[in-house]
């Protein structure tokens, strides 16, 4: 297979979910209520590693009410009551049920059932994603600095050659990109080499205190009359954790000024609006949140601000659980958060995205990043 007909058979299923993401907008500012997943780029080729599940959000795109039976208890995999007392329920067949008195109203797709064993095998120690092109093994542990790289575009996996890299998308939403289509489009044409970026732009530049060492910088502007946020982030979704599994996630962050929303996202690219944990900023101080059920908020009893205009280390750790997870949080090496809560949207959920950058924001900032390291083992 040729290089061209390789990139070109990466581009199904990002369109799917972000095409899923719009549909599902309504519905998941109460159920999900999480953020799209960004998963296309013609020159990105880890994007093929996904292809096998574009039939599976492309299922998603039927998210009108619909009058149904309910679920059957044994069928039921999760139950949430949302903040208006409306019951939702999650059945093994893939679908959010809302419960009317005795009867249920079937809301939007959820997963495909069926989803790990379609697009995963194991091989001893070592889980793969199966592609078209064979397997590619699942990664949890990396460490990504970026002095090997001459511009931004080095970054992406682009070529099934690039194992050394680690990312393979980046999402540009904003202004002069508001709309899925839109930042698709975009994204497609700067890694094509065919147009530059418009307002929200990533990249590769010196470290502001120290000129020998190079950053990734993330620029964002703020979200136009009827977006709900701006975003300039990069994405790896070749990481593999399940329930049971301990993520170790760390990295140095450098705001310029203003403090963005959200700046790094372990999500489920294989369930509708990606949910999952997020390091979040909440009151100028850094916090967590759950991207599913009724977004849990966790915030440090005794906030710690963020400094402004100098570096600080954030790490955090994981343990991935739909009841009984757990999530610990450091700033420059002093822990500052521990709680025991859910961590995993189902007891099924595969964590496989790891977005960092400027995720989310409702106003313009700069942020820089450097040293992300992640791994299944303490850091």
């Amino acid at each position: 297979m040729d290089a061209t007909t390789f990139n070109q058979t990466i581009n199904v299923r990002a369109n799917l979910t972000d095409m899923n993401q719009q549909l599902h907008g309504t519905v998941s500012a109460r159920l999900p209520a999480n953020r799209h997943y960004t998963c296309f780029a013609r020159n990105v080729m880890f994007m093929t590693l996904l292809c096998l599940a574009c039939h599976s959000l492309a299922s998603c795109s039927g998210s009108a009410v619909a009058p149904s039976s309910c679920p059957a208890e044994k069928d039921i995999l999760s139950t949430i009551i949302d903040a208006d007392g409306t019951t939702y329920t999650v059945a093994t067949d893939g679908y959010v049920y809302k419960t009317n008195g005795s009867a249920c109203e079937r809301v939007l797709k959820y997963f495909e059932p069926g989803f790990e064993d379609a697009n995963y095998v194991r091989r001893g120690d070592t889980v793969y994603y199966t592609t078209p092109q064979g397997l590619f093994p699942a990664r949890n542990s990396f460490t990504e600095t970026w002095d090997r790289y001459g511009a931004f575009a080095d970054i992406f996996i682009q070529a099934k050659e690039h194992s050394d890299r680690f990312w393979n998308t980046m999402t540009l939403q904003s202004p002069l990109a508001p709309s899925v289509s839109d930042y698709v489009a975009l994204r497609t044409c700067i890694l094509d080499g065919t147009c530059s970026f418009r307002d929200n732009r990533l990249d590769v530049v010196q470290d502001p205190q120290n000129a020998a060492n190079k950053v990734m910088k993330f620029t964002a502007v703020a979200p136009s009359a009827g977006m709900v946020t701006s975003k300039a982030s990069i994405e790896s979704t070749t990481a593999y954790f399940k329930r049971g599994s301990e993520l170790w996630f760390e990295a140095r962050y450098f705001f310029a000024s203003a403090l963005p929303y959200s700046i790094a996202d372990f999500e489920s690219g294989w369930f509708d609006q990606s949910p999952g944990p997020r390091i979040v900023i909440s009151g100028g101080a850094f916090a967590v949140e759950n991207k599913f059920g009724n977004k849990l908020m966790f915030r440090q009893s005794a906030p710690v601000p963020i400094p402004i205009g100098t570096w600080v280390t954030v790490k955090i750790h994981v343990v991935f659980h739909e009841e009984h997870g757990r999530i610990e949080l450091w700033q420059n090496g002093v822990r500052i958060l521990a709680v025991d809560a859910p961590t995993l949207p189902l007891l099924i959920a595969v964590q496989n995205n790891i977005e960092v950058g400027i995720s989310a924001t409702s106003h313009a900032c700069v942020v820089y990043v450097d040293d992300v390291r992640l791994s299944p083992l303490p850091l």
